[in-house]
């Protein structure tokens, strides 16, 4: 069996586990905005989404490796051993740091190695448009001919921006359930967690959008 079919079959169980277990999230999370349930039935739900959330989390930052590795198998990106060492090392710590902050979501420290992952999370988003750009000019390092792969990392790139918007967006919902906890269920309230839900659900299904369109792109290889 050639590595290319290896890293080929990991890339299309890493979209699966990426958008399948995140709607689960989505779900789960809406739910938690319903007034009508009890206060512990709603923080279990929001827990819930925040410990199956670690899944998704983790297959979002495996796309930058194994699309690396499959990209390299097609012969459409030239890279050395020691970068693609690189890419390696750089993706555990982001997936690391990014696990340990959401599992640790209610603490401080947690908070901390949140804002972080975002740090690196625009990090990789800008990175991979720049790389695009380049390419797309014809300067490389992604091969001229391969323009869908080059336009697939773009929006690769730009699904990192949606996220770290993502989660600002859905940021104030912490704060208010914590409100929540101490104060009750109160008008103000629900309508700071409403529009919370709301807001990130825009940014949450324009996201599903762009990864169903990297993957259109990854499987017919049409740029246009």
């Amino acid at each position: 069996m050639s590595s290319y079919i290896v890293w080929k079959y990991a890339h299309i169980l890493m979209f699966v586990f990426w958008v399948g277990t995140d709607m689960g999230v989505f779900l789960a999370a809406r739910r938690c905005t319903d007034r009508t349930l009890s206060f512990v039935t709603r923080v279990t739900l929001l827990h819930m989404a925040l410990r199956i959330e670690l899944l998704p989390r983790t297959m979002w930052k495996a796309a930058l490796p194994f699309g690396v590795m499959l990209s390299r198998d097609m012969g459409l990106l030239p890279i050395s051993a020691g970068t693609l060492a690189a890419v390696w090392v750089f993706s555990i710590a982001w997936w690391a740091i990014s696990m340990t902050g959401a599992w640790y979501y209610d603490k401080p420290f947690g908070h901390r190695l949140g804002r972080i992952t975002n740090g690196l999370t625009l990090l990789v988003g800008g990175c991979l448009i720049a790389l695009a750009l380049s390419s797309m000019a014809g300067h490389g390092p992604i091969e001229a001919e391969a323009d869908w792969l080059q336009l697939k990392v773009g929006l690769y790139g730009l699904i990192n921006l949606f996220v770290v918007w993502m989660i600002v967006a859905f940021d104030p919902l912490g704060a208010a359930f914590g409100r929540l906890a101490v104060e009750g269920s109160r008008p103000e309230i629900e309508a700071i967690i409403s529009q919370t839900m709301n807001r990130s659900t825009l940014v949450i299904w324009a996201t599903y959008l762009l990864i169903v369109i990297v993957g259109f792109i990854g499987t017919t290889k049409l740029a246009g």
